[in-house]
């Protein structure tokens, strides 16, 4: 029997327009692995401590998850290319400004410049590839997308060591301008701008500041509850405020014409189904990886370049297996592959549970593991992005995407919060802390594979397309948002 979607061909033009907007998260998420490896060296040379550090990456990770909402929001408003173009700027321009800081304070002040640009690429990326893309293709456009992600997570710290070999630390971020500009001027002649037509009304001035604030404070609170106190007066205010705004915004989201936070999502089961399940998937993610990180270097006394490669067999077998996930995605559906990466992730640290030692046994004990996890979240990672936008329209997908990123943010926090917090303090250098987080993870993996596979619609999107619609599925409608010419 044909399925539907066999033999649709994708436009030269949606290609193009893909290898523009992966430039720009490869830039974006290659950034971020790469300050991780330059923080001796920025701390050496500006003569500052391991707390001043931190706040590098705080004040980045922090400002970005509070801002995607607002994000999204602005790119249906005033045009997706326009948002797209400007926050690719920003970073740039902030790129610029971090490869020239006199100090600290001045680096991590620029390194929220980063950010704000940061957070407005992410919706307004795959916002601009999708409608580009039939219905039929569209999960492998994200896979390919998120392959590129992965690809800049895994050469980051690596391109990072050699340019601060070659050139310092500052290297790490003025090797981002040139990219970035080529980014914007390709763009400008690319693109083409997209909008939300509905969206004219007053944006809502009560739930935009409620929105960044109520997210800021909780992920705030998370991320530095290591070094304040998890029980600190500090922490556990900043951690109440911020819980009690976030539903002062979907009550305030529920009344607006105009609210930052479109709840008519959470009407689709697609999309409300693959949310739930991005959110106990990103309480493993990254706490998972930095577990591992862990793991080699404190309790097998790994040096910082022997980790790098030993963790790196992971993120490679995953940019493979997103850019298959992506093409198997649009003939099979999102729910059985989101669920079988999640079992491969599952019996990943289910294999470590049962085999590390406290001796080093990399092949044996520690390799299958990575094997595992790099095919797990390569599948899972690409499946659970697309999962959610698979049965939005087009004048949905910024908005879409920007609110389960904003949940997946909020829970990569909680993830790493919670695998420090079960380690306990000087708990990575002892095997006997290791079996708590390992089940943490391993239940956070396998509730996000389960609610997948109990709940998300069967099928795939232009199946679904096809049935509803009782005939051929159609490319995306241009209902809700207007098309202006090429600029």
């Amino acid at each position: 029997m044909r399925r539907p979607g066999d033999g649709v061909q994708v436009p030269r033009r949606a290609w193009v327009v893909l290898a523009v907007v992966c430039v720009s998260i490869f830039l974006v998420v290659i950034d971020a692995s790469i300050v991780n490896v330059a923080f001796p060296t920025i701390g050496a040379d500006l003569n500052t401590t391991d707390a001043v550090l931190s706040w590098i990456l705080t004040a980045y990770n922090v400002t970005v998850a509070s801002l995607l909402l607002l994000a999204g929001r602005t790119a249906d408003r005033l045009g997706r290319k326009r948002v797209f173009l400007i926050s690719v700027g920003v970073f740039t321009l902030g790129s610029l400004l971090c490869s020239v800081a006199p100090d600290a304070t001045s680096l991590i002040a620029f390194r929220v410049v980063q950010a704000v640009g940061g957070s407005a690429i992410f919706p307004s990326s795959l916002a601009l590839v999708l409608p580009e893309f039939p219905v039929e293709r569209r999960s492998m456009a994200v896979g390919i997308w998120s392959a590129v992600a992965g690809f800049g997570g895994a050469v980051g710290p690596s391109a990072g060591a050699l340019l601060i070999e070659l050139f310092g630390w500052r290297g790490i971020f003025w090797a981002s301008v040139p990219l970035g500009l080529a980014v914007v001027i390709l763009g400008r002649r690319i693109l083409t701008e997209t909008r939300v037509a509905s969206e004219n009304g007053r944006l809502d001035v009560i739930g935009v500041p409620v929105s960044v604030l109520g997210v800021a404070l909780v992920l705030l609170a998370v991320v530095q509850a290591e070094h304040w106190g998890y029980t600190s007066v500090r922490t556990l205010t900043l951690a109440c405020v911020g819980l009690v705004l976030l539903p002062v915004l979907v009550w305030r989201s529920r009344r607006h014409p105009s609210p930052v936070l479109d709840l008519s999502l959470f009407g689709i089961r697609s999309f409300r189904v693959a949310t739930a399940a991005t959110i106990f998937f990103g309480c493993a993610f990254l706490g998972g990886f930095f577990l591992n990180s862990l793991l080699l270097q404190r309790l097998w006394e790994w040096p910082v370049w022997k980790t790098g490669l030993g963790l790196s067999p992971s993120p490679l077998i995953s940019v493979v297996a997103s850019w298959l996930a992506g093409r198997a995605a649009d003939r099979l559906g999102h729910r059985w592959l989101t669920a079988a990466g999640c079992a491969l992730c599952v019996a990943s640290f289910a294999w470590q549970f049962w085999r590390v030692e406290a001796s080093p046994d990399y092949v044996s004990d520690f390799l299958p593991a990575m094997l595992m996890l790099g095919a797990g979240a390569g599948l899972a990672i690409t499946c659970i992005t697309a999962a959610p936008l698979s049965d939005l329209g087009s004048e949905q997908f910024a908005m879409g995407n920007a609110t389960a990123r904003t949940l997946q943010q909020l829970c990569y926090g909680v993830g790493v919060a919670a695998v420090v917090a079960l380690l306990g303090a000087g708990g990575a250098a002892d095997l006997a802390r290791y079996p708590r987080p390992w089940i943490w993870l391993i239940c956070a993996y396998g509730l996000a594979g389960v609610t997948m596979a109990l709940f998300f619609p069967s099928g795939s999107a232009a199946g679904r397309a096809h049935a509803a619609g009782g005939g051929a599925p159609k490319p995306s409608s241009s209902a809700g948002r207007t098309r202006s010419r090429r600029d």
